[in-house]
């Protein structure tokens, strides 16, 4: 894939990550441009699927179980990264992680969530599992906690992770609306339901967009509009999370309505388009606020609203992830670029009372 001439200027991302973009990718509705970066360095860490399969954290309910809230002890001799977006299959209902969160070696951490299983509460298994395939989440649904963070955009510093339980009531809406658009039904209201119904045709469309030379993100289009932009600090780790990334996106696309997503008539985004975006995430105002376990994690607000985790490995900071959506105004659906606006509404069944959250 060939990348963009690196005599022009190039777009911010973030100071802690030089960047440029590559060159886009689109199938149907959906446009994709590489985030590139000449760093070679790896950051040192266990993915979080990894580190269930081997045994070297356990995820658990706390205590009788509490929504909002589960228990991560990593019990290895590595350092263990948790994306936000990430599902978490298991125990007394689905999950979907709402922060990037390092895990510390010999730690225990109370990692906020968020439910993607509205109709189940009561276990199926003691502990969380790992999926073979790794799903993340949608971004329409990720971006949920960051709008939340965003009301504390004038004082990041009461943040906290515990203020994401907010959240949940759009979460529920958000799957809804995915399951209507996607004609899945489920008994339980389960977002990864939706993927194994519609497996084929999403690894179908993830083989649309192979990771380019040097890749360490992704920013996503849908139609004209921005999806929203997933960047980590190592090509090496990058190559370990590219297709689960863009599955999410993938689901974005394939939830709007089937007219959208053939229509020749419908704009596609040009480079300048895509560094617009990149450049506002560069842009946005960064707050500090409380991290869950290691590291610096900071808001972003203004055009875009999202979050940019950084650490300290080998006496330097470096990015870790970012992850940007579009701000207030950018992300409104509509029929030609977003999931169905006619969707069924949200099934609240009041099953959130009495689960350590309100409704």
């Amino acid at each position: 894939m060939a990348q963009t001439d690196t005599n022009r200027p190039q777009p911010s991302l973030s100071p802690r990550l030089p960047v440029s973009l590559g060159e886009r990718r689109r199938h149907e509705n959906l446009t994709v441009f590489p985030v590139l970066s000449g760093l070679q360095a790896d950051l040192p860490y266990v993915l979080l699927t990894d580190a269930l399969v081997a045994n070297l954290v356990t995820i658990a309910e706390i205590g009788a179980g509490t929504v909002p809230s589960l228990c991560a002890a990593n019990r290895g001799e590595s350092d263990v990264l948790i994306l936000d977006g990430e599902q978490l299959i298991g125990a007394k209902q689905n999950r979907i992680t709402n922060r990037t969160i390092i895990l510390e070696a010999g730690s225990e951490t109370v990692i906020p969530v968020s439910c993607m299983e509205q109709g189940r509460w009561h276990d199926v298994s003691e502990r969380f599992r790992a999926r073979p395939t790794p799903r993340h989440a949608p971004s329409r649904v990720r971006r949920k906690a960051r709008e939340v963070e965003a009301e504390y955009a004038g004082a990041p510093s009461l943040a906290a992770a515990s203020v994401l339980a907010h959240a949940q009531g759009a979460v529920w809406n958000e799957i809804s609306d995915y399951g209507a658009s996607l004609g899945v039904d489920s008994a339980t209201g389960a977002m990864d339901e939706m993927y194994d119904r519609h497996a084929d045709t999403l690894n179908e469309w993830i083989r649309r967009f192979p990771r380019a030379d040097e890749q360490v993100g992704i920013l996503a289009f849908l139609g004209s509009r921005p999806l929203g932009i997933d960047a980590v600090g190592s090509q090496s780790l990058y190559s370990r999370l590219h297709e689960r990334l863009l599955a999410g996106y993938v689901m974005d696309a394939m939830a709007a309505p089937s007219s959208a997503r053939r229509s020749e008539r419908e704009p596609h985004p040009e480079e300048t388009d895509a560094a617009r975006f990149l450049a506002s995430a560069g842009r946005a105002s960064r707050g500090r606020a409380p991290t869950v376990g290691k590291g610096t994690y900071e808001l972003l607000t203004g055009e875009v609203i999202g979050a940019e985790l950084a650490d300290v490995v080998d006496s330097a900071e470096r990015l870790v992830h970012l992850s940007a959506f579009p701000g207030a105004g950018g992300g409104a659906r509509d029929e030609s670029a977003g999931v169905a606006s006619l969707a069924s509404p949200s099934r609240r069944r009041g099953w959130a009372r009495g689960r350590g959250m309100d409704g």
